[in-house]
C-alpha cells in the first residue's frame, strides 16, 4: 500500500461519499466500462444452492441481490451489509421491485458485524477496494465462512502491464476514484487474497482490469 494518507480509514467519510454517489453509481459503471457479465460471473462463482445463507459485503444498490436470491430460493437467505443509508435505500427498492422475500439488509461496519451462524458463501461486489485495509476486511469475511465455504471478490485494479505507465498519473487517478466509486489504485487485492492461505481461482476481463477471484475455505 502507498504511504499516502488513506481517507478510507474515516468511516464517516466513506459513508458520506457513497451516500453522495448512490444515485449516480450506475453511470460510473458505464463510464468505467464494467463488463456486463462481471456480476453474473461473480454470482456464479458463489455456487449458492437452495436453502443456503449468503453474505454480500458492501451490497450497494443491490444489483446482485435478485440473482443470489434466486439461487438460494425461498428457504435460503441473502444478507446485505453496507455503510451507506442511500445505497441501502436503493437496495430496498431493488428488493421490492423484484419481490424478494429472502433478503435482509443491515447498515453496519463490517468490523462490527458478528453473524449468528457461519455463511455458505461471502461476496465482495466492488466493495473490497473501499476498505482502508483489505487484509483485515478479508480476514473478517474469512472468519464468517463455514468450512468448504467460498469467498468471492469482484473488483477492479490497474492491470500489471499498465502499472509502470500509469505511475506518473496515480495522484490524479487516486483523486478521481476518491471522488467517485472509492476504488483504491494502491490496493493489491490478489496479494491480500493470497494471504488467506488457500488457492485463488482468478477470472479476468477487460485486459485484466476487472476480475473475479474465488477462494474456498478448507473443509
Amino acid at each position: 500500500m502507498s504511504s499516502i494518507a488513506n481517507p478510507r480509514t474515516d468511516l464517516q467519510w466513506v459513508e458520506h461519499q457513497f451516500d453522495r454517489v448512490a444515485w449516480s453509481y450506475p453511470f460510473f459503471e458505464r463510464l468505467f466500462l464494467v463488463p456486463r457479465r462481471a456480476r453474473d460471473l461473480a454470482v456464479e462463482r458463489l455456487q449458492a444452492g437452495s436453502g443456503q445463507c449468503i453474505l454480500s459485503i458492501g451490497c450497494g444498490r443491490g444489483s446482485m441481490l435478485p440473482a443470489i436470491s434466486a439461487q438460494v430460493g425461498v428457504h435460503g437467505e441473502v444478507h446485505g451489509l453496507d455503510l451507506s443509508v442511500r445505497m441501502l435505500q436503493a437496495a430496498e427498492r431493488t428488493a421490492r421491485q423484484h419481490d424478494l422475500k429472502n433478503i435482509r439488509l443491515t447498515r453496519t461496519d463490517l468490523h462490527r458485524y458478528s453473524p449468528a451462524e457461519p455463511y455458505h458463501s461471502v461476496l465482495f461486489g466492488f466493495s473490497l477496494s473501499s476498505f482502508a485495509d483489505p487484509d483485515i476486511a478479508l480476514q473478517h469475511a474469512w472468519s464468517f465462512l463455514r468450512p468448504g465455504g467460498r469467498l468471492v471478490v469482484l473488483d477492479a485494479r490497474i492491470p500489471p502491464p499498465m502499472e509502470r505507465i500509469t505511475r506518473p498519473f496515480l495522484p490524479a487517478i487516486r483523486w478521481f476514484m476518491e471522488q467517485t466509486v472509492l476504488g483504491d489504485p494502491d490496493m493489491r487485492p490478489l496479494v491480500a487474497l493470497e494471504q488467506l492461505g488457500a488457492p485463488v481461482a482468478l477470472n479476468t476481463m477487460r485486459w485484466g482490469t476487472y476480475f473475479v477471484a474465488t477462494v474456498q475455505k478448507p473443509e
